[in-house]
């Protein structure tokens, strides 16, 4: 039974570490939506959003990536707290 459990444990490992991929598509989404940031919230968002598609895209549900695409569409150079709310609200409407 604890050999078993091992086993799981490893696999579970295996299956949350990024890849080489997964880093290299994570760190051009940064790259890629980042650049544009003027808001400290919105640039949590885009990392929080770029870090489900990418570094965790196993536990990441595909209505999940829908809404977190949308935030990355949309918040990039956003200039208001407000405007942030805005889109991460219309995005939760439209895709979470």
């Amino acid at each position: 039974m604890k050999h078993i459990l091992t086993k799981l444990a490893l696999f579970s490992l295996l299956l949350s570490t990024p890849t080489m991929a997964d880093q290299e598509q994570y760190d051009d989404c940064i790259l890629g939506h980042l650049k544009g940031a003027k808001l400290d919230l919105a640039t949590h968002l885009i990392r929080q959003a770029c870090e489900e598609n990418y570094k965790r895209s196993n536990f990441t549900s595909r209505k999940r990536v829908a809404y977190n695409n949308c935030l990355l569409e949309f918040l990039l150079g956003v200039e208001s707290i407000q405007a942030t709310m805005e889109i991460k609200a219309a995005c939760a409407r439209k895709y979470d």
